[in-house]
């Protein structure tokens, strides 16, 4: 009895072994499984990429207002069709495939996505009259036919171009730089497609950029010879039924170029005498931290940030173009 119950206690010891033996090596293959799919899908991502910034080299060769939506997926392109007007076209940067086209556009200025279902089209209607368009990316509808109607910019100089729209996906407020020979105006445009001049101090604006909350546009500026990075900042006087969009202005940053704002974060560089960017600095909440100091000084147009704040430079394609 005694040698039965020690052979029954060295069976199941054998089988305890075993099955940890088992346990152990189907951990380690699916483990190894793991990271061979993990591998493979960092290599099909990499593939997908390649391609991607192929298809926007060629695309750049041939056409302007080449551009790339916020996720990657999608670059739009500008042509001339042939009975003259404009067409903007989107296509796919994993299959190279038009995805949609918007037709029969006046002459284009200005690209930039709207998110990445959206895209913003400045057109010129005729010297000195503008409007600010937009259409869906999945079948090309355009705001100008579609909505009662989209924001105007009338009576401006001949050569007035749209050069940088900036909007708050939560209060769907839009801010348009117009510039012409030297001079520059920023507009509001409230929801209600009213379109309201932004006082700003004296100086020639570059560049401009809106927080998420649409609370605080930051401008870059030159002033007296030096570019600043100013804030406008929305007051108790600030209406979207005045006349002008009043915001306080405050300086942030002299001697500084405006790169980019994620969420409420601005990106901003510090720049040498020639104006090229040594060093990239964020600011949230009035702090701000050195985020790279280059080691080659770059223009700010070559400089961008994703959405998770990753500085990219000489990006091959951007979210905004002036055609």
């Amino acid at each position: 009895m005694t040698s039965r119950r020690r052979l029954g206690r060295l069976f199941l010891g054998v089988a305890g072994l075993a099955t940890v033996i088992e346990v152990v090596f189907f951990h380690h293959l699916n483990h190894l499984l793991n990271s061979q799919q993990v591998a493979t899908e960092r290599a099909i991502q990499q593939l997908v990429r390649v391609r991607g910034t192929q298809i926007l080299s060629n695309l750049k060769k041939q056409y302007q207002g080449v551009t790339q939506s916020p996720n990657g997926q999608y670059a739009t392109y500008v042509e001339t069709a042939g009975n003259g007007t404009d067409v903007v076209h989107v296509v796919s940067l994993e299959t190279g495939k038009q995805i949609s086209e918007a037709t029969d556009l006046y002459p284009v200025q200005y690209v930039e996505w709207l998110g990445n279902a959206e895209v913003f089209v400045g057109e010129q209607r005729s010297p000195g009259n503008l409007e600010l368009n937009t259409f869906y990316v999945s079948n090309g509808q355009q705001a100008d036919i579609t909505a009662a109607s989209v924001p105007v910019f009338s009576g401006l100089s001949p050569d007035a171009q749209i050069t940088k729209v900036t909007y708050s996906t939560q209060t769907n407020d839009i801010f348009v730089l117009i510039t012409s020979n030297g001079s520059s105006q920023i507009y509001h445009v409230g929801t209600m497609e009213d379109v309201q001049a932004v006082p700003v101090p004296a100086g020639y604006v570059k560049n401009i950029a809106m927080t998420e909350t649409g609370k605080i546009l930051y401008v870059e500026m030159n002033q007296n010879g030096v570019w600043n990075v100013l804030k406008l900042s929305e007051t108790s006087a600030t209406s979207s039924y005045t006349p002008d969009f009043e915001m306080n202005a405050q300086l942030v940053k002299a001697n500084a170029a405006l790169i980019s704002v994620v969420g409420d974060t601005l990106y901003y560089g510090a720049v040498n005498s020639n104006g090229l960017v040594t060093a990239v600095y964020r600011q949230s909440q009035g702090t701000s931290e050195l985020v790279k100091q280059l080691t080659h000084p770059i223009l700010a147009s070559r400089i961008s940030v994703t959405g998770t704040g990753e500085l990219v430079l000489n990006p091959s394609a951007v979210t905004n173009a002036s055609v």
